[in-house]
């Protein structure tokens, strides 16, 4: 817990008397830029105690925390002189205020106060971040799930900087994966996609989103990577699951993915249209055996056929 204090210099040297055994460290700032840097800084809940000379700074940090520029909950108490500047103090956002002469018995109740409320909104706020991650977590992989991956490629497709460009899909599913569960049992299939979503978690970049879009089938969404680039990073995902095998029942589990690849140009701003062309290869890729990476053609088009680019991949055009 952070405790700072913009106060006047006559104030100082008594109140730090009084806020040292209340608090385990007190800073003080002189304005506005140092107030906010120190409570960036110092990212956890504080105490801001004003005095009523430095109503601008208050007026001013009051105006921070609604915006949530902080990013951590704050605590304002104010020493004023009269009932009627405190009210006034409440209509700017403070959360409370004490008279001066200054009672050391009655700040005590204040910190004590303003401390427990800011415990109580980080446990609030850390509450409510936890359950924004679970919801949109698939629950037994850890990847974002399918409703979060779309959203995801939207965003992406809506930011100006992006729209039409620089944005590739990787669209994959186990081969033969009934086969697997049906061999070995559920939990064990259940291993088999956890391994396989470490993986793809390790050869992707942290700019990338890695989800699971139901059952065997995962989406990637790839930002400022052109189709090229989305070939070579499925190439090496393909050739890293055939050949670093998961290990199941103390035994090796003959794993191989098909992948479809899309890529956003000028028209494309809806993620389903896309995904849906992702889905159109990667149909092609299990149509043609499994283990294979498939390319649409960068250009919207309704009709799409193979054309052969190699034993293992391939592009789909008019």
């Amino acid at each position: 817990m952070t405790l700072l204090t913009i106060v006047d210099e006559s104030l100082r040297a008594l109140l730090g008397e009084m806020l040292l055994p209340q608090v385990g460290k007190v800073f003080t700032a002189t304005d506005v830029g140092e107030i906010q840097r120190i409570l960036i800084e110092r990212e956890s809940p504080s105490i801001v105690l004003f005095d009523l000379n430095r109503h601008a700074e208050l007026v001013e940090i009051c105006r921070e925390g609604r915006q949530e520029k902080i990013g951590f909950p704050l605590y304002m108490l104010a020493l004023v002189s009269d009932d009627q500047l405190g009210d006034f103090m409440f209509m700017e956002g403070i959360d409370d205020y004490l008279r001066i002469p200054v009672c050391e018995y009655q700040l005590g109740v204040r910190l004590r106060v303003a401390t427990r409320i800011l415990d109580l909104e980080m446990e609030l706020t850390n509450t409510q971040k936890e359950l924004r991650y679970t919801a949109c977590r698939d629950p037994m992989t850890g990847l974002l799930n399918h409703n979060e991956i779309i959203d995801v490629l939207q965003r992406r497709l809506d930011l100006p900087e992006t729209r039409g460009h620089s944005v590739s899909i990787v669209m994959m599913d186990l081969d033969s994966f009934k086969h697997t569960n049906d061999t070995y049992g559920h939990l064990s299939g259940d291993n088999v996609l956890c391994q396989t979503s470490q993986k793809l978690l390790d050869l992707t970049r942290p700019v990338d989103s890695v989800g699971r879009y139901g059952g065997d089938e995962f989406l990637i969404v790839l930002n400022n990577c052109n189709s090229e680039d989305a070939f070579q990073l499925a190439e090496r995902i393909r050739t890293a699951v055939e050949e670093d095998l998961p290990a199941v029942l103390d035994d090796e589990v003959n794993i191989t993915v098909s992948v479809g690849i899309a890529t956003a140009c000028q028209g494309d701003s809806n993620a389903l249209d896309l995904i849906g062309k992702a889905d159109t290869a990667l149909y092609e890729a299990k149509k043609d055996g499994g283990n294979k990476v498939r390319v649409a053609e960068e250009k919207p088009s309704a009709n799409l056929k193979l054309v052969g680019e190699g034993e293992n991949a391939g592009r789909l055009t008019d």
